[in-house]
C-alpha cells in the first residue's frame, strides 16, 4: 500500500502594525508559513486520545537571527519544517478559545487564529519569527511547535500593536 506522504497541511498569515493612536502603520501581504513536523505527532496524539495530544496553547514570537536581515535570509522551509522551537523566542501569549475559529463555517478543515502583541506581551525590539505551540506553558520553548514563520524584521516599540491573523488548512 502506498502512503501519501506529500499531502501536507498549509498555512498563510498577515500582519497589521498599528501605531500609538491605533492608526495603521502598515499592512503586510498574506504570506506562506511552514507547518512543522510536530503537527503530525500532535494530531496523531489527539486522534488516539493520548495525553500528549494538547490543543493550541501559545503563540510565541522571537527575534530570530540578525543574519536573516541580509540575503539569503532565514533558513529554507525544508529546514524550518524540522524545527521543534523558535530560534530566539522572546515572548509568548496564550491562545484563548475565542481566538481560534473555523473558517468558512462550522466544522471545516480550515482554522483562523487571531492574536495581537504589544510591548506588554513582548519586549521592545526586533521580531523576525513566530510559532504556534500545542500545549506547553508560559515558559519559552514549552509545548509542541506546529507552525513556524520567519518574516522581515519588525521593530516593536512602546505603544505599537502587532495584529496577526493565521489561516491553517488541514
Amino acid at each position: 500500500m502506498e502512503e501519501h506522504v506529500n499531502l501536507s497541511p498549509s498555512g498563510v498569515h498577515r500582519d497589521v502594525l498599528r501605531g500609538p493612536h491605533d492608526e495603521v502603520v502598515w499592512v503586510g501581504e498574506w504570506g506562506h508559513n511552514v507547518v512543522v513536523d510536530g503537527l503530525r505527532a500532535l494530531l496523531a496524539a489527539l486522534v488516539k486520545g493520548d495525553p500528549q495530544g494538547h490543543p493550541l496553547g501559545w503563540w510565541a514570537v522571537g527575534a530570530g537571527a540578525a543574519s536573516w536581515d541580509a540575503p539569503p535570509g532565514a533558513p529554507p522551509d525544508a529546514t524550518r519544517q524540522t524545527f521543534a522551537q523558535l530560534v530566539a523566542e522572546v515572548g509568548r501569549k496564550a491562545i484563548t478559545t475565542g481566538a481560534v475559529m473555523f473558517l468558512g463555517g462550522s466544522f471545516t478543515n480550515r482554522l483562523e487564529i487571531i492574536s495581537s502583541f504589544t510591548t506588554a506581551d513582548v519586549p521592545a525590539g526586533p521580531l523576525r519569527e513566530f510559532g504556534l505551540f500545542g500545549g506547553g506553558t508560559a515558559a519559552a520553548s514549552s509545548g509542541v511547535l506546529i507552525n513556524h514563520r520567519a518574516h522581515p524584521r519588525i521593530d516593536m516599540q512602546p505603544g505599537f500593536t502587532l495584529e496577526r491573523t493565521l489561516h491553517l488548512t488541514f
